[in-house]
């Protein structure tokens, strides 16, 4: 049995990212944890009035539910909500979210973590993988097998290189996922768009197909590749 961690920037992240590789997981009954770095919501209202703030909180909460659904659905062993306020990547927040994630990995001692590519266009994912890269660091009591980077769809690819562009050479078979991964996604609605927006369900399952094209499947998601330790 593997032990996986998700850490994600915001509650939704986790589905767009490697929902179909989750949904595997679950029925090879792995072990998952979830990990929600931002909270997902300041940041949309720039306005500190007090409809703006209770409109943050409202979205906060929401997300929240919204991301305990999708918990149960996969079964996990934990989740967590680290709350940091959205877009604030000074150097003291990030060492307070890299000490926050030190903490976890060593308390769940992942075999595969999944995180953001440091290629994307979102700062939150940016820093969330930076924290990652951190507090993952080997150490002689870490059982890390693998560490994978995934895309966010409107998001990663919009980056047009300016962090270099998104690099795959890991892909998941998700074909027998696919459609559960927007069952799931679903849970979401308030966060997807109408076609032809990346996040779209069209455009999720079309990416699942171009995906899969490269490697010869129906459907995958693919990962950059940090870290493989055989």
């Amino acid at each position: 049995m593997d032990k996986i961690l998700v850490v994600c920037s915001h509650p939704d992240d986790e589905v767009l990212g490697c929902g179909g590789s989750l949904l595997k997981h679950k029925k090879n009954k792995d072990q998952i944890n979830l990990l929600y770095v931002f909270e997902g919501s300041s940041g949309r209202y720039s306005s500190k009035t007090k409809n703006a703030l209770s409109e943050n909180e409202k979205s906060k909460r929401k997300r929240k539910k919204s991301a305990v659904k999708v918990a149960k659905f996969l079964n996990v062993k934990s989740i967590n909500f680290l709350d940091n306020e959205n877009l604030n990547s000074n150097s003291q927040n990030k060492n307070k979210i890299t000490n926050e994630l030190s903490n976890i990995i060593k308390k769940i001692n992942p075999t595969i973590i999944y995180t953001h590519s440091s290629k994307d266009l979102n700062i939150d994912h940016r820093t969330c993988n930076e924290a990652v890269l951190v507090a993952a660091r080997p150490n002689k009591n870490s059982k890390l097998k693998k560490l994978l980077a995934f895309e966010i769809p409107s998001s990663t690819e919009w980056s047009h290189g300016i962090f270099q562009n998104f690099t795959p050479s890991y892909y998941v078979d998700i074909e027998k996922f696919i459609n559960l991964k927007i069952k799931i996604l679903k849970f979401y609605d308030y966060e997807l768009r109408k076609f032809p927006h990346p996040r779209s369900t069209e455009n999720i399952i079309a990416l699942s197909k171009l995906s899969g094209s490269i490697v010869g499947l129906k459907n995958a998601e693919k990962f950059e590749v940090i870290k493989i330790i055989e």
